[in-house]
């Protein structure tokens, strides 16, 4: 634990005081890399008993100059998790938080939280680590929270998909193959066929083999949602046959209203959120992508759905003639569970109990 001590404060030989460097901003970047997941545990894989600074002065941590593009968002987190009283009044000052300085500080824990899940996930990105060496590095902490290293692969994520990322680690603005061309990607992923996290749907409320629609078709959707919801997440694909192939969006889009993607991607949110709640919309996310379309081919005759489905903090059921069942994802099947299995699921896939369903 680090931390930046007020003027005129004694400490006792346990905490290692060093009055190096004396430049504010590079004080609380430097607290910010050593207060973050990843250097935690570099730190823990050393020491045994007592963390001597020889320790510390082994470890890797980069050289953050003012000079680089994330040292600002760095220090000024820092600076507002560690300005809340008025003895950092100086500092609060020295680094340009607007007066009555301690008061510009965050006390509340919502707010505290979101600080430390931005920092975590900044010096991940700034040490270059991939989303799975992150998931790594946080199943190392036991005593921390779910709720607290999920905000943290949340914040590394978004940053991720907005190209904030690659203000700490500059190799991420060099657009990958996806990036280059999202649909490729795409048909990568319909090409190596269904799996335990992959599954294909022909439509979302057209029944394929009668030619017509079909509200049983609606409730496979919402069922196979339910089960990477409640299972290690996933991504299904409508629009896709079994075998791979492309059956397209044109008949589901007719009965969306607006005939087209918007109105596909509204009316299957209601219906998803219809069963799992509000706040089950922030591990759902809808994206659209124009496959192997001919010129003179009708709109969406080429479209598939993708939903990317995050595990969920806390049980989804779905309703089905007033009854709430629940599903799970086993293989690359949807299952329910028997009642007398439920309980004994849900201790395990959730050992800190269920999150709060509040939305941020």
């Amino acid at each position: 634990i680090c931390t930046i001590l007020p003027k005129r404060v004694f400490a006792g030989n346990t905490v290692i005081v060093s009055t190096e460097p004396q430049c504010p901003e590079e004080l609380l970047a430097i607290v910010a890399l050593l207060n973050s997941c990843v250097v935690d545990h570099a730190i823990r894989q050393k020491v045994s008993a007592h963390c001597n600074m020889f320790y510390v002065y082994q470890l890797p941590v980069p050289r953050v100059t003012r000079e680089h593009q994330g040292f600002a968002c760095l220090s000024r987190r820092a600076a507002k998790l560690i300005c809340t009283t008025a003895e950092f009044d100086d500092l609060a000052k020295a680094v340009g938080l607007n007066p009555p300085n301690h008061k510009a500080g965050v006390t509340d824990p919502a707010g505290r939280a979101k600080l430390r899940a931005e920092l975590d996930a900044m010096v991940a990105h700034l040490y270059g680590l991939t989303e799975e060496e992150f998931v790594h590095v946080l199943s190392t902490f036991p005593l921390v929270e779910a709720a607290v290293k999920q905000a943290a692969l949340d914040e590394f994520k978004r940053m991720l998909a907005s190209g904030e990322a690659a203000l700490f680690n500059p190799d991420l603005a060099k657009p990958s193959a996806a990036q280059a061309d999202p649909a490729k990607a795409i048909r990568d992923l319909i090409a190596a066929g269904e799996s335990a996290g992959v599954e294909f749907k022909s439509s979302a409320r057209w029944d394929v083999k009668q030619s017509q629609p079909a509200k049983h078709i609606e409730h496979v959707i919402v069922k196979t949602v339910a089960a990477f919801l409640n299972t290690a997440g996933g991504t299904l694909v409508i629009g896709v046959e079994d075998n791979g192939n492309v059956y397209g969006l044109i008949e589901d889009y007719k009965l969306c209203g607006k005939d087209n993607r918007d109105g596909f991607a509204l009316w299957l949110m209601q219906a998803l959120l219809k069963d799992f709640g509000k706040d089950a919309a922030g591990q759902i996310a809808i994206a659209f992508h124009g496959l192997h379309q001919a010129e003179d081919a009708k709109p969406g005759s080429g479209d598939v759905c993708v939903v990317n489905i995050k595990p969920s903090p806390r049980p989804r059921f779905v309703v089905e003639n007033g009854q709430e069942l629940f599903y799970i994802r086993t293989g690359n099947a949807t299952n329910q569970l028997k009642p007398s299995e439920l309980l004994g699921y849900c201790a395990q896939r959730w050992p800190d109990g269920p999150a709060s369903t509040e939305t941020a």
